[in-house]
This record gives structure tokens, C-alpha cells and sequence, in this order.
């Protein structure tokens, strides 16, 4: 019996004791059921996973498949705590769109009138007028066709991208006199004159394919290619990290600083990878986004880092004072007293909605009843403290404090008492989906509850999390950074391509107009470059209009 894997003959069996195979069942018996149970956390996990890889990324309750099915599951209530019998469930049509009343057949809709006129608004007109003449204006009947109306219809005309060469010629002049040379005005370019090819309308078309529409060189170079203009991949990549060093890296050290001015700031952080960077090949890089909650001067700042350790946000954010929104990442939790850190709620649902949304079968949704309805249950507190949250936004500030203080505070007490009453129940496996949620909220309190000491702070990072997702998309088509300097280049061009666009700016027209500009200051002195750099800033009024976007 000393072997952890007995394997025993069917003679040997018949010569065991009665009361030994009945140890030897019980044995089996609780090992099957522990079997059991990893298998259920393995198959849990799996479709958590699969779920995050391909499905949509939502804790939406209406969204989220079987939820309603445990909220009305009295009995279930009961064996988790009669007391919540008594709450107040939502009408299931509103929690779940499966079991609302059939929707009456989509009526078609014409077009809003005057809707069309603001799609095409802030383009301009080729004209064409079509009319009859000669043979054509006589009738059949020998009569003549004379103007009646007109009808006048507009479609939307595209040009795909060209190329055209702008040569420049600059004159020499030599005096007659002393045979002193003079040229004439050069205009400002951006590299060497002899040797690039490089415009700042080339470059600003490049660098809005990259870091806005998420383009990689590679596919740029094919589709330049089919236009008939040969630039590599390396070209272009040089003249990102030319133009981010050269001209951009002063306006990203700008944006940085008025960052930090906001009193609350969002971070997040995901993984990219640099092939060039002196370590293993797959090894992990990080790109961290802060930004600001949504104001009226939003901004957004990438920083690459080789790691994600604690100092590089610690190094980012020297200084500030303020809170920072950011999800339970323990290297947040490390920094200066000077930074009150709060808690993402979205992030204390993922769990719960995860253990809803990976359909067990039936015979599951039996065995682990309790689980669902926990999940389920506290997916329902959460989105309580959402919709109350929310409907005192609109408050000032120290109006909204209050409320805060005086009435939800007592729900986030009875979140904290129920989710630590499930816990002491015993009854949820703690590394289940639910388990995991239960574990995550208690580990998060005090910065869950952070949302309690000021009314500008947010409830979730959900701020951080839209930007970062905008890399994340475009890491997807180029796959890894080829060298340091490209990551670090990245890091500036993603922070102006966003911060543009969260300005409502017209990321190609801002990017060209930047590279037209910034190269007549290189040379000024440093005091004099950070005055003129206030004129270029995404929410400057001395920014040209062609540059915002019209009908927003």
C-alpha cells in the first residue's frame, strides 16, 4: 500500500479484506472528486481564456450568457444567505435581452433630413452640370424641349494615394564687384537636402498610417509600392525615430509635464516585444499608458520600459501628487505617499462575469449553483454602485463627495461584509473563477475604496484601459519593435497620434503641421523653444482650423 500507484491483480483483490476495499473505495472516491474538481477549474479556465482570445471583452449583465438564471434561483439564495432573498431583482428583460418580448419587425427609416448635408460639409465641390443639346432637344413629336428644372444629386468622390515630386531650385548670386556669393532663401527641410526624400507631408501620411490607422511598415512599403513609389521599410522606420527624436521628443516632454499637473491620472501597461534590445528572443518588453481622466485638455503619454518593475512608474511619476487609477498590479501600491492609489470596480467584476460567461452545461450549473449565484449576485452589487455613482455625476465635485460619503459608502460597507461572508461560507472553491473574484475584491479594499475620498475620482481605469487597447490593436499587425531606439520613437509618435485624436484633431493635418513648424525652431534657445511649443499644443487656439475636425 506503499506505492502511490498500486496496480493489483483481480487475484490479489479477491485475497483483500472486506474492510480494506472499502478503504480502497473511499480512497478512489475522494480522489475522483478531487479529479474532478481540477478538471472543472482547468475547463473554467480554458474557457475564460478561449473568452478573452476571441470573445468580446464585456461584464455588461445583459451580455453576459445564463446570468439571470441564478438570480432567481430562490432555493440557491436561501444556502447563500436568506437575508438576500429580500433584495430587489431588475425585470429580466433588462438584464438579459434572451428572455425580453420579441421586438416588433425594424421599420425602415429614411435618411435624417439634413444629414447628408453635414456629411459632406467640409468638403469641396467639382461641379458638373449635365444638359441636353442639339438633335437631343427636339421631341419625337417635332416639338422642343425647353428647361423645366433641375434635379441635383451628390456622391462622395475618393483619391486614392498619389505622389507628386516638388523640386526645388535655389538661385546663386555673385557680385560683379567683389565676387561675393549669395543664395537665395532655402526653404526648411527636415534631413540632409542632398540625400532624403523626406516632406513633411510624406512623413506626417506615414506616421498617421502607423501609429493611428495601426499600418505596419511592411504593408506601408506594399501599398507605396502599388502607387509606384519605392521607400523601404528601413527608410521609414529611420525617419520615425529621426522625427521623434529630433522634433518631437520636446512637445512629448511638454504633454508629459501638463500631465502631471491633473489631479487624477489613469495608468495601465501591456506587453510588446523588441527583437533588438539585448536580451533573449520573446523576451517581454512593457509600454505603459498614462493619461488623464476626460477633460477638456486630454492627454496621452506612452512610455516604453524594458520591464514592468515598480520604479519605471515610480520614475514616470516623480513628483506628481494626486490620485492614480490603475488596476491591482502590487507595483502601483509601491510608490509615494504624495500618490493616493484607486481601485479599478471594473477590474473587481472581470471575475464574476468570467464564471457566468463560460456556459457551464447543466449538469454543472447543478454542482456549482452557489458559485454562479455569488458571481452573479455580486455582479449585481457592482452595477448598483455604477448606476448610483453615476447618477450624481453631474454634481460638483464636493456635492458628490458627500453623497459619496454619507449614502454609497454604506453599500461599498455591505459589499465588503457579503463578499467576506461567502468567503467565511466555505463553500466556493477558491481558485474557481468566483473564488478568484472574491479573493481579488478583499486584496483591493482600501484601494477600492478610494473612490470614497474625493468626487472627481473615478470609479474604474477604464480611461487607461481605451487608450492602451489603441496599442494593443496596433501591436497585433507589426508583432514586435525591431530596435530600442524604434520602441522609444513609438512611445512619442503613439503619445502625439493620440492625444491628437482625443483632441478632436485631424491626426494627418496636426502631424504635417508639426513637421512644418518644428524644424524652424530647432536651433532657438531652450527657453525659447518651450514658448513657442504652447502654440502647437493639440488645444492651442493658435492652431489653423483646417486642422480640427469639423461636425463633432
Amino acid at each position: 500500500m506503499n506505492n502511490e500507484n498500486p496496480q493489483y491483480t483481480k487475484e490479489q483483490l479477491k485475497n483483500f479484506s472486506k474492510e480494506l476495499l472499502i478503504e480502497m473505495v473511499l480512497a478512489m472516491q475522494s480522489q475522483f472528486v478531487l479529479l474532478n474538481q481540477k478538471m472543472d477549474l482547468l475547463l473554467e479556465n480554458t474557457a475564460v481564456n478561449a473568452s478573452n482570445r476571441f470573445g468580446r471583452h464585456t461584464e455588461k449583465s445583459s451580455e453576459i450568457p445564463h446570468q439571470m438564471e441564478f438570480c432567481f434561483n430562490e432555493a440557491e439564495i436561501t444556502i447563500i444567505d436568506a437575508t438576500e432573498a429580500q433584495l430587489q431583482e431588475p425585470k429580466l428583460e433588462e438584464v438579459n435581452p434572451a428572455h425580453a418580448p420579441e421586438k416588433a419587425a425594424r421599420k425602415h427609416t429614411s435618411r435624417p433630413k439634413g444629414r447628408l448635408d453635414e456629411i459632406l460639409k467640409p468638403f469641396p465641390v467639382d461641379l458638373q452640370t449635365e444638359t441636353l443639346e442639339g438633335e437631343k432637344l427636339i421631341c419625337e413629336c417635332g416639338g422642343t424641349f425647353k428647361p423645366m428644372k433641375e434635379n441635383v444629386y451628390r456622391k462622395l468622390e475618393f483619391t486614392p494615394a498619389s505622389f507628386r515630386v516638388r523640386e526645388v531650385h535655389v538661385w546663386a548670386y555673385k557680385c560683379d564687384s567683389c565676387g561675393k556669393i549669395v543664395y537665395a532663401d532655402h526653404p526648411v527641410e527636415l534631413f540632409d537636402t542632398s540625400t532624403s526624400l523626406a516632406t513633411p507631408s510624406l512623413l506626417a501620411g506615414i506616421m498617421t498610417a502607423k501609429y493611428t490607422n495601426a499600418m505596419p511598415l511592411y504593408r506601408l512599403e506594399q501599398s507605396f509600392a502599388n502607387a509606384n513609389a519605392t521607400i523601404s521599410r528601413q527608410t521609414m522606420a529611420k525617419w520615425m525615430i529621426l522625427s521623434a527624436e529630433r522634433y518631437f521628443s520636446l512637445l512629448y516632454d511638454y504633454l508629459a509635464d501638463d500631465l502631471k499637473t491633473c489631479p487624477v491620472i489613469h495608468a495601465d501597461e501591456t506587453t510588446v516585444k523588441v527583437s533588438k534590445d539585448g536580451r533573449p528572443a520573446g523576451t517581454n518588453s512593457y509600454m505603459w499608458v498614462y493619461t488623464k481622466e476626460a477633460d477638456e485638455h486630454p492627454v496621452v503619454i506612452y512610455d516604453y520600459e524594458k520591464t514592468r518593475a515598480a520604479y519605471h512608474a515610480k520614475n514616470f511619476l516623480n513628483g506628481y501628487q494626486g490620485y492614480l487609477c490603475c488596476d491591482g498590479y502590487e507595483g502601483y501600491h509601491t510608490l509615494d505617499s504624495s500618490i493616493v492609489i484607486c481601485g479599478c470596480w471594473a477590474h473587481a467584476r472581470r471575475h464574476f462575469a468570467n464564471a457566468l460567461k463560460t456556459t457551464p452545461t447543466k449538469e454543472k450549473k447543478e454542482i456549482y449553483a452557489v458559485e454562479l449565484q455569488v458571481a452573479s449576485m455580486a455582479l449585481k452589487k457592482i452595477a448598483d454602485l455604477f448606476a448610483e455613482d453615476n447618477a450624481h455625476k453631474s454634481l460638483p465635485p464636493d456635492e458628490r463627495l458627500r453623497y459619496r460619503q454619507t449614502e454609497l459608502k454604506k453599500d461599498v460597507d455591505g459589499y465588503f461584509d457579503w463578499i467576506q461572508k461567502q468567503v467565511d461560507s466555505k463553500q466556493i472553491r477558491p481558485k474557481s473563477e468566483t473564488g478568484k473574484g472574491l479573493t481579488y475584491s478583499l486584496n483591493q479594499e482600501v484601494y477600492l475604496r478610494g473612490f470614497l475620498e474625493d468626487g472627481i475620482v473615478p470609479l474604474d481605469n477604464s480611461e487607461a484601459e481605451r487608450k492602451i487597447r489603441n496599442f494593443v490593436v496596433a501591436r497585433k499587425n507589426f508583432v514586435l519593435i525591431d530596435s530600442l531606439a524604434g520602441a522609444d520613437a513609438s512611445a512619442v509618435l503613439f503619445s502625439i497620434a493620440e492625444t491628437a485624436r482625443a483632441n478632436n484633431l485631424k491626426p494627418y493635418e496636426y502631424f504635417k503641421y508639426l513637421l512644418e513648424e518644428l524644424p524652424k525652431h530647432e536651433e532657438d534657445p531652450a527657453s525659447q523653444r518651450a514658448e513657442f511649443i504652447k502654440d502647437l499644443l493639440p488645444w492651442s487656439d493658435k492652431l489653423p482650423e483646417t486642422i480640427r475636425k469639423k461636425n463633432q
